[in-house]
């Protein structure tokens, strides 16, 4: 499994916007103004209430993350299971599955390499044919979970934070390495918000 942080954005917006709760920034006409000492005691308020929930964190679902990530199927069926305030875009097994022969490297772990001969069998098998379906669901049937997808995945810091409070401990090891880049990939001021 792979995963990196390509962007984030919002963070001065959302501080901006919880100034208006306290009364620091509601006269101000622009966040990117903002003098370092009211930067400072906005990310203090964060700190605190990154923490707390129950809609005082609701500042989190401002940032908007944007990660790259290449993880096994069985993975992504779980990472599914987070639909609110989340999109993802993918190499679609449609249209990508068919247009190489597969490699040990396209797998979480190493696949037995009679399956792979045969996967790749079929992959001839529906090049010849240009397209037959049958050929096609034989290879979708017999496709391990373990087959790497890569997906441009977008959350906010809320939905990493309820991630990891609920898979910081999972037993599958592929949500330990989420977890970890969420805590590193998020301003330290805010990290309290994993405890």
């Amino acid at each position: 499994m792979e995963i990196h942080l390509m962007r984030s954005e919002g963070l001065q917006e959302a501080l901006f916007g919880l100034g208006f709760s306290f009364g620091l920034t509601s006269g101000e006409p622009d966040p990117a103004i903002l003098s370092n000492a009211m930067k400072e005691r906005l990310e203090k308020i964060a700190s605190r209430l990154c923490k707390a929930g129950a809609g005082e964190d609701k500042f989190l679902r401002q940032v908007v993350c944007w990660w790259d990530v290449r993880a096994p199927r069985y993975w992504w069926a779980e990472a599914d299971t987070f639909k609110v305030g989340t999109v993802a875009q993918s190499e679609s097994t449609m249209h990508r599955l068919t247009g190489r022969p597969l490699v040990q490297g396209d797998f979480e772990h190493p696949v037995d390499r009679r399956l792979l001969a045969e996967l790749n069998r079929l992959v001839e098998v529906f090049n010849a044919s240009k397209g037959s379906l049958s050929v096609f669901m034989e290879l979708k049937n017999l496709l391990p979970e373990g087959y790497l997808q890569r997906r441009i995945w977008t959350l906010n810091l809320a939905n990493m934070k309820n991630i990891h409070r609920q898979r910081r401990n999972h037993r599958l090891p592929q949500w330990h390495q989420v977890c970890g880049a969420f805590v590193e990939a998020t301003p330290e001021f805010l990290r309290g918000m994993y405890e």
